[in-house]
């Protein structure tokens, strides 16, 4: 059994719906591109701030 096909006006909101999941998808990458750069960044502060914490142990030691 086949599908009926589409006419004009539903192939054009699934043109539609197609190009906003396009956008969605690439506003979603930027997103989690832009969390990970700040999670690096913390988390390269917790480190430095556990060696300096280290270092403050050991010099009072």
């Amino acid at each position: 059994m086949t599908q009926p096909s589409m006419n004009e006006g539903e192939l054009a909101k699934m043109k539609e719906l197609l190009e906003l999941a396009k956008v969605t998808e690439h506003q979603m990458k930027e997103l989690a591109d832009f969390t990970l750069e700040i999670n690096q960044k913390y988390e390269k502060r917790l480190a430095e701030i556990r060696v300096a914490k280290k270092l403050q142990a050991s010099r009072i030691e």
